[in-house]
């Protein structure tokens, strides 16, 4: 200790805080460094085991005095030992209190030690004991850190945090540790101020946000401000700085439009209608306003975007909504071999993980026809496999393979958007007694979401049984209840209640929490790739909202009334549900043979009579009389020949590639003709014969064609005749029994 404070004191300052600082920054958090300092870079026992440990040991006395307070980045570099029970020396009694709440909650030894040394580390860069430290202070440890020693206190930090928490003694909305990179929600002021504008015109666009808010939610106000500020106004002044007003020259907007349909990596922006849109209604509202409240009269300006411009964000709404359907026309053959996938795979992980936990550690297992031998480090730890340096999780295979069937079949049964689904609680599930026949029939309550109202769904047995499943994995066996949780809005940017979702799952060693849709997204692909699925070649790639189209457009297929789908699906507006759908052409058809069978209905049935014998020749001769030499007629049924039998020109003959070389022949035979009319000077032929040739080698040229096509030619199926005649149906239709005869 006397050798660390006197190297100090050698040092510039006038306090130790102020040589530790300096002598910080001159060795950086390296554990080698300030050792190395300290004794001499050049005596051989820098590298001594026993210099080191008195050093390290010297350093505790030191910090639990508080001589002087170390950065949290050179703390998160150490390992002392002293720190784990630094916590100890200055607060024993709580420090115990804490020991006990982390076994009670079933944090592993290593876990439960990193947390005691980041609660030592807090402690020692602050200079508090346990009961004074807040949650400002652990997460200002969180932030301070680079990334790669932020992922070695994470552990720590994960397993510290929601003790405290629990025990009450800091405040915070989240009880879990917060993400670095989870930024809450922003005041107008900042969503501005973050696009860099200044100037007069910040405050009308602050004034313009606070009053669209009332009428918004955070995703869709921060998108408008997004929009108005960072790509619309933000440029202009980027390009005109002096700019002290909404209004724009013809060259200005001109300039800007061109810009907007950019992105900055220089890609094209494909949704720039949307601004376009943006943009008109921020002129168009302030407009409005001017002429009643005096205050918008400054800044009323025309606006550069014109009614016809907008006109596109339809036309893209309309080619997005067609480029959605075609997806849902290709996924949804393919989605029952999701779902095969899917079980397969749980029944596969299942059954590994049965086998692994009967065997137990150190005995040999086999899984996927090869030997392996089971390990685990604990009762708690997870179960693991290994085989010539190969090492595989079985825990966390079992794991993934449950939470993607799960979801798979949850998404399918419902149709649900993935934020409803991530917000089921175990109270979800409400039982409903039918008032008629008291029958009692399970009921899944979705919270408001996207159209903040709450919906009811009959819950299928099916989907009765996941949930089941669902729930039973996740209730604790200690306490018999599902532990509360909390879940993460991304697009709100809060944090809910706690409650008792049932979509949790626990990541490594850390605490439950609610799925994120980035994991969902991962293990949907990841089935897929698994499962090999692709579509014209290409890999398919699932994600949640593409069972919510597939849900919609299966039940309207089914014949379910769209206002009824509407109700299920949870939308405010049909043409939204319409616009889901993917209609095929098989459901053209079936509706059109209703249509058809209605109006037979409503038609005389004299009109559907039996026809007689005399019908039936002249139907029949009608089609002798189409075949000709070169193919056959295309007339129309009862009408007759309109170009005086001149076949070779007629555009209604359809030839028939057998008949090429008769057809060479008859060419042959007209170059001729037209040769010996030029001999006699017979004009008048030479002219229509020519006509009649070129339209006889169009036709040959229509024969070689169809040949290349139709390899061994076409087939003749003759002429239908009438083998038996049964008793008409309701309609009067007779039920015929044709036989094509050649």
């Amino acid at each position: 200790m006397r050798r660390i404070l006197r190297h100090l004191d050698q040092l510039p300052g006038e306090t130790w805080q102020d040589r530790w600082t300096l002598f910080e920054s001159q060795t950086g958090p390296d554990t080698l460094t300030w050792r190395t300092t300290i004794n001499g870079a050049a005596t051989k026992n820098a590298e001594n085991k026993n210099e080191i440990e008195a050093l390290n040991a010297a350093m505790g006395p030191i910090l639990a005095m508080d001589v002087f307070r170390p950065s949290h980045r050179w703390l998160a570099g150490q390992r002392f030992a002293f720190l784990k029970a630094l916590s100890r020396f200055r607060d024993p009694a709580n420090t115990a209190k804490i020991e006990q709440a982390l076994i009670d909650a079933k944090v592993s030894p290593v876990q439960a030690n990193n947390g005691l040394l980041t609660l030592g580390r807090v402690q020692a860069h602050t200079g508090k004991s346990i009961r004074q430290l807040t949650a400002e202070d652990i997460l200002e440890h969180s932030t301070q850190l680079p990334g790669r020693l932020i992922n070695l206190s994470r552990s720590g930090l994960n397993a510290i945090w929601p003790v405290l928490h629990g025990l009450g003694w800091i405040s915070h909305e989240s009880q879990d540790m917060p993400s670095r990179r989870r930024v809450g929600q922003r005041t107008v002021e900042e969503m501005v101020d973050y696009s860099g504008i200044t100037g007069p015109c910040r405050e009308p666009l602050i004034h313009y946000l606070q009053i669209r808010s009332a009428a918004l939610d955070y995703s869709s106000l921060s998108g408008l401000a997004r929009n108005l500020t960072g790509v619309f106004f933000a440029d202009i002044l980027k390009h005109h700085p002096d700019q002290s007003s909404f209004a724009l020259t013809q060259q200005q907007a001109e300039a800007w439009k061109t810009r907007s349909r950019v992105n900055p990596d220089g890609s094209t922006r494909r949704n720039h209608h949307g601004i376009y849109y943006a943009v008109r209604a921020f002129y168009l509202d302030i407009s409005q306003w001017a002429l009643e409240d005096a205050y918008w009269a400054r800044w009323a300006a025309p606006s550069p975007i014109t009614y016809a411009e907008t006109r596109g964000y339809l036309k893209q709404r309309r080619a997005t909504t067609a480029t959605m359907q075609q997806r849902t026309r290709e996924l949804a053959p393919v989605l029952p071999r999701m779902v095969e996938a899917a079980e397969q795979a749980l029944r596969v992980a299942e059954a590994a993980l049965t086998a692994a936990l009967a065997a137990g550690a150190g005995n040999s297992i086999d899984v996927d026809g090869r030997e392996w031998e089971v390990f685990r480090r604990s009762e708690d730890a997870p179960v693991r496999i290994r085989r010539n340096g190969e090492d595989r999780d079985l825990s966390f295979e079992e794991d993934n393979a449950f939470w993607t069937w799960a979801l798979v079949e949850t998404l399918r049964h419902t149709g649900a958007r993935i934020e409803e689904v991530l917000e089921l609680v175990h109270m979800s599930i409400q039982p409903y007694k039918l008032p008629a026949t008291g029958e009692t029939i399970p009921l899944l309550h979705f919270a408001p979401s996207k159209t903040d109202t709450e919906r009811l769904m009959v819950a299928s047995p099916e989907l009765v049984h996941i949930l089941y499943r669902v729930l039973s994995r996740v209730t604790q066996q200690q306490t018999g209840s599902v532990p509360l949780t909390q879940r993460w809005d991304p697009g709100e940017k809060v944090l809910s209640s706690p409650m008792p979702h049932l979509f949790v799952r626990r990541y490594g060693a850390g605490p439950l929490r609610v799925m994120s849709t980035a994991t969902i997204a991962a293990l949907l692909n990841d089935l897929a790739e698994r499962a090999n699925i692709k579509v014209g070649g290409t890999q398919v790639r699932f994600t949640p909202h593409d069972f919510r189209r597939i849900f919609a457009t299966e039940a309207l297929a089914s014949g379910l009334p769209p206002h009824i789908v509407q109700v299920l699906m949870g939308h405010a507006s049909l043409a939204t549900t319409q616009g889901y759908a993917a209609i095929y052409p098989q459901d053209i058809i079936r509706h059109h043979r209703t249509f058809i069978e209605k109006r037979r209905v409503t038609r005389p049935t004299e009109e559907y009579r039996e026809p007689t014998a005399v019908e039936w020749d002249e139907f029949e001769a009608h089609f002798v009389q189409r075949k000709l030499s070169l193919g056959s007629c295309g007339r129309a049924y009862g009408t007759g020949c309109q170009h005086e039998h001149a076949c070779l020109r007629c555009a209604l003959l359809r030839p028939d590639p057998t008949q090429i070389d008769r057809l060479q022949d008859i060419i042959d035979n007209l170059r001729e003709r037209i040769g010996e009319a030029k001999q006699h000077g017979w004009l008048g032929d030479v002219e229509g014969l020519r006509v009649t040739l070129n339209s006889a080698e169009m036709k040959l040229a229509q024969m070689y064609k169809l040949r290349s096509q139709h390899q061994g030619g076409t087939v003749e199926l003759g002429t239908p005749r009438v083998r038996n005649t049964r008793t008409p149906d309701q309609n009067g239709v007779p039920d015929l029994d044709l036989d094509y005869r050649t």
